[in-house]
Formats: C-alpha cells, structure tokens, sequence
C-alpha cells in the first residue's frame, strides 16, 4: 500500500468515526427533547387536576349526591364516614380533621345528625373552609316524640311516658289539671310520687295551688318553688324543659335531621348544592347539566316508590321502626309511625323495658305484621320486641349510610328504591 493510500483509510475511518459520533449526538437531543415534552405533559394534566375542586361529604348518602351533581369527575369527593357507619355515633380522626381543613368544601348534612363531628366542623369552618349543611336549607319536620302514639285505643299507659307525660300534645293530665301537675281536688296528684317530689298534704304546700292554679304563695315563700325543685313550669309553652330533653340529655326539639328519606326534598335543595360546587370551583356548566339530569332522576324514583308502596292497604301503613328515622318517608308516602324502639331522632339513646312492652301492646293491637330495623345500629332491642309480640318479622332497612358498593342500595337512588319494596313486600 502507498503513502497515500494509507493516508486516504486513515481519513475515512475518521470520517465514519465522526459520522457515529454526530448520530449519537442527535439521538441523545431528541431523546432529551422527548422526555421535556413528556414531563410538560404530566405537568399540565397534574394542573388540570388540581383545578378539580376538593369536596369532604360526612356521609356516603351525600357523597352520593354530590357524585351526581358534581359528576363527569368535575369534582373529587372524599366520604369521612364509612358505608356501614352510624352517623350519630362516628368519631373523627385526626386524618379526619387534616382531610377537612384541606378541603375547597365541606357537605355535611347538619340538624345534630353527625354528634361528634360537630366541634370538628365548627372548627374548620372558623379556619376558613365552607361548610355547607344540607338540611339548614330545606323545609324540615319538627320533631314529635314517637314511643308510642295514644291515639290507637290504648289504656292510660298509652297516653303517658316515663315521666308521665301525654305525648300527642306535649301535656300530661296534671298540666291540664292546674299547669303544675296538682290534682285540684285533693291538692295532688300521683306526679307528687312519680317525680320524687313530695308535696305534703299536711305542711301547706297544697294552699298556694287553690289560690291562683298558677302562682305560688310569695308570702309563704314558696314563689321560688320553679326554681327551687328543678322543674321549670313555663306557662307560656306549657312545656317544662325535659318535654324537649329525653332521659338521656338529648335533644327532641328542632328539625328532623333524616331528610334524604325524601328524594322531593333532597330535590329541592339541588341547586344551591349545585351553586356551592361552582364556587368552590367547578365547572358550571358540567355542574349545571348534571344537575338537571339528577334532579329528573329523584324525580322518576319518587314515582316509583309511590308504586312500589301502592301494594300496602291504607289500614297497614303503619310503622314501628329501631329509632326516629322515618319521618320524612311517612310524610311524603302516607305512612304513620306508631313507635319507636329508641324513641330519640339519635340512635345514641336507649329504649326501656316499659316502652318495648308498650309497643308489643301496640302491634298486638294493631295486627302489625313486621317492624323494621337498620343497617347501622344493633337489631338486638328490636329483635327483643318482635319476640315478646309473638315473633313477628324483622325487616333491615337502611337509614344512615348506603349498602356497600356493587349491593342494592349503594346509592341514594337505590336506597330509597330498596327500602320502599322492603316495607312494600313486609306489609302488603
């Protein structure tokens, strides 16, 4: 080989080895340009997410709904209380609280539904979250005490509770006697024995009830007897403070807090649901057109469950359910409630002895042929009063919280389906 043969292989392998070198320069660019590109697409869709608004519902009922409305994912919905879980007796964690301080909303439904949760809402809407309470802004029912109603025939023991009290008007016998509970022909009645007051006869307590029927002697000091015997007799209501208080502390005055048993009113209250999710950053018209179709399907299945329920007579429309829940369902279906077995708007009461054996009287008196427990709270009182009434049935429905995912009843739609053909096929 001549010098300059030699010379011309050398540049040639050098022009290759370049050549290789340029090639590999280029790929490593576009690979390096590729992966850019990639990383800005994930970083516009994680922006896109995050204009999603994050909304906190205390229960599965109202994650339901807040599904529809804020549906086509434009909104993310976090459930606290697990489907299964009683509302009135679940108790938030501290991840509970993180998840809703971090929240755009918070959907509760309010009326004292979620007890425990209560503070931990109070507090997060003083840092600044919204907390919108469903049932603060829908026409409520007052809440009427339902042990036992005294309109069904029953003896006296019907018509009065534990306390003595005739529960169709809030008025026991010895308020429509003198407004103090004093017999006015004897001076007493059997209240001085049932509330461990003893109003002697011969001390001249009886003196002050014959004068006026209202006012206690001032002159013999007994003008502070209201205050002093701890039953605060107000003459304006007729109600004394334990009227509105069962035994247990809680509360039966204000509104029914059970009311999605009601797709008319849960309906009704759609749109400034709607408005809340908008505000917190929804897409308006996705929220707008979800609306529209949700609201036309609560509306169907109020159709239907007045058909299902049209196999019930109207002499066997009557309900002996676990506690308070069902007033709303009574109300829109034509139903009556003739007792409770806890006979509080809270499954965190309890039930006595002497009530079940008023409720066994009254479903022997009635013919009642089932009564009806809950998915959320312990059958075991219920199942106790089916057994001393002579073994009728006991049907679950579900009250606080949807069946579990893929069951009937695992949406707010399906729920009201499931318990009108349950009460529907126990009844009719």
């Amino acid at each position: 080989m001549t010098a300059e043969a030699g010379a011309n292989q050398r540049r040639r392998r050098r022009i290759r080895k370049s050549g290789l070198v340029v090639a590999a320069a280029v790929a490593l660019f576009g690979a390096a340009c590729t992966g850019t590109d990639a990383e800005t697409d994930a970083a516009d869709a994680t922006d896109a997410s995050s204009t999603v608004p994050s909304v906190v519902t205390t229960t599965s009922i109202w994650g339901d709904v807040v599904s529809n409305v804020g549906c086509e994912d434009s909104v993310s919905v976090t459930t606290l209380i697990p489907q299964g879980g009683d509302p009135h007796s679940y108790e938030p964690s501290l991840r509970d609280r993180e998840t809703m301080g971090a929240a755009d909303l918070v959907v509760a439904n309010g009326l004292g539904l979620e007890e425990r949760i209560e503070d931990t809402l109070e507090a997060v809407a003083a840092e600044g979250v919204h907390v919108f309470e469903v049932a603060e802004h829908i026409d409520t029912i007052e809440f009427e005490f339902s042990g036992g109603h005294d309109d069904h025939g029953h003896d006296d023991h019907d018509e009065m509770d534990e306390h003595g009290h005739d529960e169709e008007d809030g008025h026991d016998d010895h308020d429509e006697e003198d407004g103090h509970g004093h017999d006015e022909e004897d001076g007493h009645d059997d209240h001085d024995e049932e509330d461990g007051h003893d109003h002697d006869e011969e001390d001249g307590h009886d003196d002050h009830d014959e004068e006026d029927g209202h006012d206690h002697d001032e002159e013999d000091g007994h003008d502070d007897h209201d205050e002093e015997d701890g039953h605060d007799h107000d003459e304006e209501d007729g109600h004394d403070d334990h009227d509105e208080m069962d035994e247990h502390g809680h509360d039966h005055s204000g509104g029914d807090p059970h009311v999605w048993l009601d797709p008319q009113r849960v309906a009704g209250v759609l749109g400034e649901l709607a408005d809340e999710l908008i505000h917190a950053g929804a897409d308006a018209d996705t929220v707008n057109r979800c609306l529209d179709s949700y609201r036309a399907a609560l509306e169907d299945t109020d159709a239907e469950v007045a058909e299902i329920l049209d196999a019930v007579p109207a002499d066997r429309r009557i309900l002996i359910t676990n506690h308070d829940a069902f007033g709303y369902f009574a109300d829109r279906y034509g139903f009556e409630i003739v007792g409770t077995v806890i006979p509080s708007l809270s499954t965190a009461a309890e039930t006595n002895p002497a009530l079940l054996e008023e409720l066994a009287e009254i479903i022997e008196h009635e013919g009642v042929p089932a009564v009806f427990s809950e998915t959320t709270h312990s059958d075991a009182d219920i199942q106790a009063l089916a057994t001393a009434a002579g073994n009728i049935n006991v049907v679950q429905l579900l009250t606080g919280s949807l069946a579990p995912e893929g069951e009937d009843g695992d949406t707010l739609i399906g729920m009201l389906r499931f318990n009108a053909q349950a009460i529907a096929d126990a009844l009719g």
